[in-house]
């Protein structure tokens, strides 16, 4: 029997509307929360998920930003999940979270 992989899901900031609000964490944490739309390509995004930037090379030999998948909105409800070839507005909470524009690609990290 195969083992099964641990979901994967790859958001693919490519289709952003626009960047509707980034704002610091209400906690007062160094955290910024930000709210965009995505397209998830791969797998099945869930809230509860942390996602890593992939960045470039230079940002690869350091610590890559990551970032909290706090909520998701689709055709206006909130859901759990964001399925494979839909898009949604997704709220991010991370440091650097700010730092996040059209075309940034972001991979879970894989469930414990």
């Amino acid at each position: 029997m195969l083992d099964n992989p641990p979901d994967k899901a790859v958001l693919s900031i490519v289709s952003i509307v626009s960047i509707e609000s980034v704002a610091p964490d209400a906690s007062g944490a160094a955290d910024n929360a930000v709210v965009c739309v995505v397209r998830c390509l791969e797998g099945t995004a869930r809230s509860g998920m942390v996602f890593e930037h992939a960045g470039s090379e230079a940002v690869a030999r350091t610590a890559r930003p990551s970032f909290l998948l706090t909520g998701i909105e689709w055709y206006g409800r909130q859901v759990e999940r964001l399925h494979t070839v839909h898009s949604g507005k997704v709220r991010f909470k991370g440091a650097g979270a700010e730092a996040l524009t059209q075309r940034d690609v972001l991979s879970s990290r894989p469930l414990d």
